[in-house]
């Protein structure tokens, strides 16, 4: 079988065509019963599966004897997966740190589970001192007041369980809550009630607002708000003790890299708006998908030009640049990192051959997107890749994605050897993509992006160009994912998305071939793009033939074809329907069978044809109803090579 590597998809007009008598187009009949379970609320289902998956997977979450789950939040995703969030009590005691999430799949299929906890609990809860004893271990520190009497709970926030008192005070005029060994009587730990605001002297940003959290007199780059995401100061080592970031007076930096926080302060200040972008925009609870914040390693070793992702210790690290004056911590670099992370915990994109390059498109992408969510005027929204942080000392960014060669490494073009070069050069074919899909070709706000293919392509906005983006990851892409893989799978994200065949569905399609991605067909019944010929027969005879024409362009011999048919037929066995070619030869696609009383003809039927008979020309269907008095209408089809 010889087949061009470029797929056709050739559909035919909507004429309005009936088979049988003249009759108004009908609404289209529901092609089969929906499942079962998309006739029940889904949340309730979504419950009722974890429910079930708790019970079956209790080793996945730690589970013991004396434990019971209540319902907190559950989470649906567009594809009908589900994350159904619980809290934990232990033999009645609230477990702090014991809440968990069950992760189920679009068939409700547990998938795995996220829980704080290390081991089973498994603990007494009969405590050695009362709530008093408990009260005035608190109140020996300084100007402390309680706020209401201590309770007793399980602690397990570390991952391990320890009976305790907890409760509520003001604690030199800060709110905290205070945790008390319900065994010896010691104040074991508190945490602060109350988010700080400060104030960040950023080198790239500006002045920023910055989340911390105060404790011990002292403010710290912990964000409350964000899952204690942490920043910390490595002090030009590669490896060892990582002290968080602390300041008397919650203002921070002062905009130079002299100063010892303000790199500190763009990398607190980018992961927070990652971290909310994802959130507010994507739908994704943080990196991890579970609300837990980052650790983000600053001063990484000595004028090292570099930021990465650890996907062992899953943490971001960031060097600060030569002469160690430009730190790596700019908006869009931050986000580049995270996303690492959120690849890992998806898709898992391997770092190699094109699925590295789909990798590294993808921090590139989703970078971009949170530099534009900030909306910081000091450093704007722009498809330029590390243009602040001037690695070259030349003031050139390290990439373009509006035309990836401007950089002389980078591919615009999906070529047979792209997946052997550099994964941050082979990204081209995927940022050059994403920004034709967002912003379109040729002359744009932002750069002027050719095509590989001399075409044009429409943009369809940077918003919903990434949330088919990251549905794919998210929903399609795997571990060794091919540039046509993502062409056939950010499709299907479309079609889920905006549906089959619709105008954005069209820009994908479009986008990938500006790219020279092919390889990828996905059945679609409409004519947009596509060159096009329709004979209408109006009215219909009864019983009569149809005749619905596409124009098949010169792309070679080929010897294979495969006819997607759409027809609405009340008794789909009255139906004969051939295929002819340009020089009027028929080949039989379907016989009609009195003995068939099934409805409609919503197939896709394969002809092996011999050398050189798939001829550049019109090719018609021809539907001939042999039993006159049942309406039908073509719906639509294809010829796809």
């Amino acid at each position: 079988m010889k087949l061009r590597p470029r797929v056709a998809l050739l559909s035919a007009a909507l004429c309005g065509l009936t088979l049988g008598a003249a009759a108004p187009a009908q609404a289209r009949p529901p092609q089969a019963r929906p499942p079962q379970y998309l006739t029940q609320d889904p949340t309730q289902l979504a419950v009722a599966q974890a429910d079930a998956a708790l019970e079956a997977n209790s080793g996945a979450i730690h589970g013991a004897p004396g434990d019971r789950y209540r319902l907190w939040r559950v989470i649906l995703d567009p594809d009908g997966a589900a994350h159904v969030r619980y809290t934990r009590e232990y033999r009645d005691l609230p477990v702090v740190g014991g809440d968990l999430v069950v992760h189920l799949d679009r068939e409700g299929r547990f998938v795995r589970a996220s829980t704080s906890l290390d081991e089973p609990i498994a603990i007494e809860v009969e405590p050695r001192i009362g709530a008093a004893q408990a009260a005035g271990a608190i109140l020996t520190q300084p100007d402390a007041v309680l706020t209401e009497p201590p309770r007793l709970v399980v602690d397990a926030a570390d991952g391990t369980a320890a009976l305790a008192w907890q409760a509520h005070a003001i604690v030199g005029g800060a709110g905290l809550t205070a945790f008390v060994d319900a065994n010896d009587g010691q104040l074991s730990r508190t945490e602060s009630d109350y988010q700080e605001s400060g104030t960040g002297n950023s080198m790239y940003g500006g002045t920023v607002a910055l989340d911390t959290t105060f404790g011990s007199g002292t403010y710290s780059l912990v964000d409350p708000v964000r899952g204690n995401a942490t920043t910390c100061d490595l002090g030009h080592a590669w490896s060892g003790p990582c002290p968080t970031f602390t300041d008397a007076d919650n203002v921070w930096g002062n905009g130079s890299p002299t100063h010892n926080q303000t790199a500190a302060v763009d990398a607190h200040y980018g992961s927070a708006n990652a971290f909310d972008y994802y959130k507010n925009v994507l739908g994704r609870n943080g990196v991890f998908g579970d609300g837990t914040g980052v650790v983000s390693h600053v001063h990484t070793g000595n004028n090292w030009v570099n930021a990465h992702w650890d996907g062992f210790a899953k943490l971001v690290e960031y060097g600060d640049g030569a002469s160690n004056e430009h730190p790596l911590t700019s908006l869009d670099v931050t986000a580049h990192e995270m996303t690492h992370g959120v690849t890992q915990f998806t898709a898992n994109l391997s770092y190699s051959k094109e699925a590295g390059g789909l990798n590294e498109a993808t921090s590139d992408i989703f970078g971009t997107m949170a530099e534009f969510y900030a909306a910081n005027s000091s450093d704007p929204g722009d498809y330029l890749i590390g243009e602040k942080v001037d690695i070259y000392g030349t003031g050139d960014p390290l990439r373009y994605m509006f035309h990836p060669s401007l950089d002389g490494s980078s591919a615009d073009c999906w070529y047979p050897s792209v997946g052997d070069i550099d994964v941050h050069w082979s990204s081209g074919v995927g940022n050059h993509f994403f920004f034709l899909l967002a912003e379109g070709s040729g002359v744009t706000s932002y750069g002027t992006s050719p095509t590989c293919d001399g075409g044009s392509v429409l943009g369809i906005g940077r918003t919903k160009a990434a949330k088919i983006w990251f549905h794919a990851l998210d929903a399609y892409f795997t571990s060794g994912e091919t540039y046509s893989d993502a062409a056939a799978d950010t499709l299907a994200a479309a079609a889920d998305l905006y549906g089959m065949c619709s105008s954005e569905w069209f820009s994908v399609h479009a986008a990938w071939s500006a790219v020279n991605v092919a390889g990828f067909a996905l059945p679609c019944f409409l004519p947009k793009y596509y060159k096009w010929v329709c004979i209408c027969i109006w009215p219909c005879p009864d019983p009569g033939p149809v005749h619905w024409v596409v124009e098949l362009p010169d792309w070679g011999q080929l010897d294979e074809i495969e006819i997607g048919v759409d027809i609405i037929h009340g008794r789909r066995g009255d139906l004969q329907i051939d295929l002819m070619s340009p020089t009027g030869q028929t080949y039989r696609l379907k016989n009609a069978d009195p003995a068939d009383v099934g409805q409609d003809v919503i197939d896709v039927f394969h002809l092996q044809l011999g050398p050189g008979q798939v001829m550049p020309g019109s090719w018609a269907l021809v539907v001939t109803d042999i039993v006159p008095g049942v309406q039908g209408q073509i719906h639509g089809w294809s010829m796809l090579i």
